[in-house]
């Protein structure tokens, strides 16, 4: 079934600090779990939800990240009618350091939202790693009578940092009406973690955003929903699953380690509900293992070669870990390579790094070593 709703995915988020990595690409290009991108996951989140027209609103950096995605053909979304629409940044005359927030990349994405035939849209950071239906909300939001349906998730008794970087809402369990929101908090006062996915008609949304730019606001938590209580109905549409906000170098580590769990797996690449992610396929050669290789509790793409010890690391496609060399707790990006009696342990390598014979790097599980793209150590 299709339903009256577009997509609208934002590319980027200033509030994201991933240094090295997001310093060559798009925060939605960063490479995730061996064969995967950021993007991949909302992206596939949007078919598996029959949501057929998605705009991408894009940074400057964008390179990497419309080489990826092409036409849309393997996400099923090179179409005639609909499909995905790159949306480039609004020219005028800033730098991508100085975008401000939401409101100004949708105000930058009006023509977009104009032309669309779609009643609502959803709209969504790419950076909430997640497997969710978003017709289920749409149903949700239609059964409500609300204006606006912000998607959220239990998430109680989180640490200080954790709770610095979150929103959270005061929800009326019987109605779900949501009464009140604490944008990024010291303290956590309710366990409701806004997920950055609302629902809302698209006519909507456009006058609250042009109402804002009028004022000159420019963050959607602060500037939109927060007013929009006095006059509006928003609720909240509660998510029970595996969901992992990638903002800093920790939490992208923790993702791909969390991506060694079975559970996690099946759930989040659609095992067990038959919605999987997509991603752009490569014809590459399997990977190869010497006769002394060992590897344990890792994934391992296509085009490795394995001479040495592997465990639990994630390693893309063509990297290779040479003899006598260890790769430990580590994530190891495209034509990566750890040459002969080498030891890494909780370290990310960017794409084509190469660390020299007989070197050690080691990092820590709550800090993780960062190496930029092309280095070689």
């Amino acid at each position: 079934m299709k339903y009256d709703m577009l997509g609208l995915i934002f590319a980027e988020n200033p509030e994201a600090k991933l240094g090295e990595l997001t310093s060559v690409r798009a925060l939605a290009a960063v490479p995730a779990g061996g064969r995967y991108r950021i993007i991949d996951f909302m992206l596939s989140n949007m078919v598996n939800s029959a949501v057929t027209n998605v705009g991408l609103t894009t940074p400057y950096n964008y390179q990497s990240l419309t080489d990826h995605l092409g036409t849309g053909k393997d996400w099923d979304l090179d179409r005639k009618e609909d499909g995905l629409f790159i949306l480039p940044p609004k020219e005028t005359g800033e730098s991508s350091a100085e975008m401000l927030g939401g409101v100004d990349v949708i105000n930058g994405v009006m023509h977009y939202l104009t032309k669309s035939k779609m009643e609502y849209a959803v709209v969504v950071d790419c950076n909430t790693i997640c497997n969710i239906k978003f017709n289920d909300a749409y149903k949700f939001h239609m059964e409500q009578g609300a204006d606006i349906t912000l998607i959220y998730t239990k998430s109680p008794k989180l640490d200080a940092k954790e709770v610095k970087r979150n929103i959270f809402l005061d929800i009326d369990e019987e109605s779900k009406v949501i009464t009140d929101l604490h944008v990024y908090p010291t303290k956590q006062k309710t366990d409701n973690v806004y997920m950055h996915m609302f629902i809302i008609r698209k006519e909507l949304l456009m006058d609250l955003v042009e109402d804002a730019v009028a004022h000159g606001k420019h963050q959607i938590s602060k500037d939109i929903f927060l007013p929009a209580m006095q006059n509006f109905k928003l609720c909240g549409y509660e998510f029970c699953g595996y969901k992992k906000k990638i903002d800093n170098i920790q939490s992208y580590f923790d993702f791909n380690m969390d991506l060694l769990q079975k559970d996690v797996r099946d759930e989040l690449f659609g095992i067990t509900s038959n919605n999987p992610i997509y991603t752009k396929i490569k014809d590459t050669v399997p990977a190869k293992y010497g006769k002394n290789a060992e590897v344990s509790g890792s994934f391992v793409a296509d085009g490795c070669i394995i001479e040495g010890t592997v465990r639990n690391s994630i390693l893309f496609r063509g990297v290779h870990v040479g003899k006598g060399a260890v790769v430990e707790n580590c994530i190891l990006m495209q034509n990566a390579e750890v040459l002969d009696n080498c030891l890494t342990e909780n370290v990310i390598f960017d794409k084509e790094v190469v660390l020299r014979s007989g070197k050690k790097l080691v990092g820590q599980a709550t800090y993780p070593m960062v190496i930029g793209k092309g280095t070689v150590i």
